[in-house]
């Protein structure tokens, strides 16, 4: 690691911000695509069982292979802790504290429960806003959801920091919502645009790749079915293995911008820093 990456010296502009992601990407891509890896194919267990047993891959709620939702539940689970692996261990290395992976891996899969509580949490507050649904005509359904979807969005943005807060904060579930709350009050047009442009140029990336897999599969799978949908999931794998560790690096640079703005965590370094008398 060339320098600290994480957290900032100082408040950044929303280029800033972005830059900052990029380089805690590239500084750490390599020590975190095997937990990439293994959180793309944890989060596709369900459908490599129906390649495997040879069904065709089966569409969420319309199945009742107990097996399957064995797989789907249990999967999604470990993905996200080794999702969590993954920021955990971006944050030492951007901040130049060197943590052996075996440190990281227990660190992230033993807050996993608590990461998957608070989840499940922020989902619920979020639909909380669309609760008026019931009450209201079909007629004027899709006018309240656009209406409702308004408050759900703020909700949303405003506790979207407290999962790095629980993680790299060292924070309990209830203490990492009320923070990140603190955090994005004030700032929360400029979250938006964060995540607005980082999502943009995931679009992108996206994009690009399905048409170089439109491309490419006909090609290697010769037209087999089996060929054909086993190519498929290699290649989002990979794509999912690069995803992950940057979606986690914009969460972190993101993270550091607002705690710096809040907190004054570079006033506090340079106070440290400064010569005494």
């Amino acid at each position: 690691m060339p320098s600290v990456l994480y957290p900032p010296a100082r408040p950044q502009s929303i280029g800033e911000v972005l830059d900052s992601a990029f380089r805690i990407f590239r500084a750490t891509l390599l020590r975190c695509l095997p937990y990439g890896v293994l959180a793309t194919v944890a989060g596709q267990l369900q459908n490599i069982y129906d390649i495997v047993s040879h069904h065709p891959l089966r569409q969420f709620g319309r199945q009742t292979d107990p097996v399957w939702w064995l797989l789907y539940v249990s999967g999604a689970f470990l993905a996200y802790a080794f999702v969590n692996v993954i920021l955990i261990r971006q944050a030492s290395m951007a901040s130049g504290v060197y943590l052996p992976a075996r440190t990281t891996l227990i660190d992230g899969l033993r807050k996993a429960p608590a990461a998957t509580g608070m989840l499940l949490l922020i989902g619920s507050a979020v639909a909380l806003c669309f609760l008026p649904l019931v009450v209201v005509p079909r007629a004027y359904m899709n006018w309240a959801i656009l209406v409702l979807a308004v408050p759900a969005t703020y909700v949303a943005v405003a506790l979207s920091c407290s999962w790095v807060a629980l993680l790299i904060g060292r924070k309990g579930i209830f203490a990492s919502l009320a923070y990140s709350v603190h955090l994005v009050r004030g700032n929360w047009w400029r979250t938006v645009m964060v995540y607005l442009v980082a999502g943009a140029m995931l679009g992108v990336l996206f994009v690009s790749a399905g048409v170089v897999a439109a491309v490419l599969i006909p090609f290697a799978s010769g037209g087999d079915v089996a060929v054909t949908t086993a190519v498929s999931a290699v290649m989002v794998a990979a794509l999912g293995a690069v995803y992950v560790p940057f979606f986690t690096s914009m969460s972190l640079a993101l993270y550091g911008d607002l705690e710096t703005r809040k907190e004054g965590t570079d006033l506090e370094r340079r106070i440290a820093g400064a010569p005494a008398g």
